[in-house]
């Protein structure tokens, strides 16, 4: 591992949706108020999908279902943006009735909820996607809606063919498309690291997409009944967790954006879980503050402090 990537000092993480993006947070603040004005222009003007996707998401970031938004797609009908925000937003409330816990674990009334609620976004994102052709963000999250109505592997496949044929390396459509083809939903293990493996390898060098078999092995360590036999300690697994370090050090002037440290948060997580310290220290250097919610959400302690912990005992100030 380069030396010159360890810090001398640690920089206190920090869970920010907004990751420290001025636009990002004047964004929240807007919609949090009901004022879609930003929304509309930076909707109209930026023209990377991943950074338009990231700042929508942090546009609809709300408990509930705020008022302005339940009525914007009745007011302005022909709006597609109108739609779209309706519809991202709805998918985050529908697992907001849903809950985290796994399907044997969830009741039959959040399900119902759940299913009512997602069925309204994919309405609205259905709807957006015939105001806006071109657009691949309500492909992008057509995928979900797919995967969590149980559309089954055709109609996800399909889905996601839409997204490619519009923007063919667009972040979350292939981050959710891994959770669809994962065994607990749709899928099975064979087609998830199917898919995670040939898209990692054709994404461009030094793209966040290349940490996709890192995702895969995320979910495969989560399948373990026996998460202590040490998924991550496996030979083969090392070998391609290494792989994926070895090719985003090829783009060693990538900005740190929220694609990108999800992509290292993953392989710091791993590279923890399999006791390569020297590994992982090289990840939390390049993370700096920049934690994410996934992976650490899976275990047991607060987010930040199970990073924190992780990061020290890898990284020595």
């Amino acid at each position: 591992m380069p030396v010159d990537l360890v810090p001398p000092v640690l920089v206190p993480p920090v869970l920010d949706p907004t990751f420290g993006d001025p636009r990002a947070r004047e964004l929240a603040a807007a919609t949090a108020q009901g004022d879609t004005a930003l929304l509309r222009r930076v909707a109209a003007e930026d023209g990377d999908a991943d950074r338009r996707s990231f700042l929508l998401g942090v546009a609809v970031d709300h408990p509930g279902r705020p008022d302005w938004m339940a009525r914007w797609p009745e007011d302005e009908p022909d709006e597609p943006l109108a739609h779209l925000t309706r519809g991202v937003h709805g998918i985050a409330w529908a697992w907001e009735a849903r809950g985290t816990a796994r399907a044997e674990s969830t009741g039959s009334d959040r399900f119902h909820e759940f299913s009512q609620r997602l069925a309204q976004a994919e309405r609205d994102l259905l709807r957006a996607a015939e105001l806006a052709p071109d657009d691949p963000e309500p492909w992008a999250y057509l995928v979900t809606t797919a995967r969590g109505l149980q559309h089954g592997t055709g109609e996800l496949c399909r889905r996601f063919a839409e997204v490619v044929a519009r923007c063919p390396w667009h972040y979350r459509a292939h981050a959710m498309m891994l959770q669809g083809v994962a065994p607990k939903w749709s899928g099975s293990t064979r087609l998830m690291f199917n898919f995670a493996r040939d898209r990692a390898a054709a994404a461009p060098e030094g793209s966040p997409l290349v940490a996709l078999v890192v995702e895969a092995h995320t979910e495969a360590w989560l399948d373990d009944p026996a998460p202590e036999s040490g998924h991550f300690a496996d030979p083969a697994v090392r070998g391609e967790l290494r792989a994926v370090a070895a090719r985003l050090r090829q783009a060693p002037d990538a900005p740190m954006t929220p694609a990108l440290a999800r992509a290292r948060n993953l392989l710091a997580f791993g590279f923890s879980q399999g006791n390569e310290p020297d590994s992982a220290a090289e990840q939390f250097a390049a993370i700096g503050p920049h934690v994410t919610e996934s992976p650490w959400h899976y275990l047991p302690r607060d987010i930040v402090e199970s990073f924190t912990e992780a990061r020290n005992r890898a990284v020595k100030p």
